[in-house]
């Protein structure tokens, strides 16, 4: 696919899960939230290379969260990404990047949940050779942050859609210049929520 078509998929699946929910809201808000969510999602990051050139990346992702209170959580999240011919030149780059850090979610709303988070970590690069001073480097590893935020739509008791999710994703791998590249990570996927049902949830 192309990426004005994945941005056509996000935005049109954004807008069927928030347009019938607009002014509804939960008349107390205190249903507690799932002590644990697994979410395996679709993920696709637009990359910088060489002289400023963009490029889309396609992968996926498998994300724990702990719930710590009602609003606030500890997620952990696995994600790999990878294109085959980065702008026509024949060569491919892949990434697999492991992060951690908190998360906030507002469950003011009764049919679906907005959230916040940031996450720190690191990231390995491969099948690429990355520039730097000495040559180039084959699977090189570095830092790596996420900060961004999405929403959850529940369906059932245990089972929630996320149809959008826009994170600002920074790698720091060689590139032969600054040796840091600022991404746009896009994303959609399916949330199973472990534990006690939640009052009020849809069934």
């Amino acid at each position: 696919m192309t990426r004005g078509v994945h941005l056509a998929i996000l935005g049109f699946a954004f807008v069927q899960a928030v347009s019938p929910l607009r002014g509804q809201s939960a008349p107390s808000g205190k249903a507690p939230p799932p002590p644990l969510e697994v979410t395996l999602a679709y993920s696709s990051d637009r990359g910088t290379g060489s002289a400023n050139s963009n490029f889309w990346m396609q992968g996926g992702k498998a994300e724990f969260s702990a719930a710590f209170g009602r609003s606030f959580s500890l997620v952990g999240e696995i994600a790999g990404l990878h294109v085959s011919n980065v702008n026509s030149a024949n060569g491919g780059i892949g990434l697999l990047s492991y992060l951690i850090g908190p998360r906030f979610s507002y469950r003011g709303y009764s049919r679906f949940t907005p959230f916040g988070q940031v996450l720190i970590g690191g990231v390995y690069g491969f099948d690429a050779y990355f520039p730097n001073s000495n040559g180039l480097i084959g699977t090189p590893d570095g830092f790596a942050m996420a900060g961004g935020g999405g929403v959850n739509v529940p369906v059932s008791r245990r089972l929630a859609i996320r149809p959008v999710q826009v994170d600002y994703f920074q790698t720091q791998l060689p590139n032969g210049a600054a040796n840091r590249e600022n991404n746009l990570r896009l994303g959609a996927g399916i949330v199973f929520q472990i534990g006690p049902p939640r009052q009020g949830s849809v069934n």
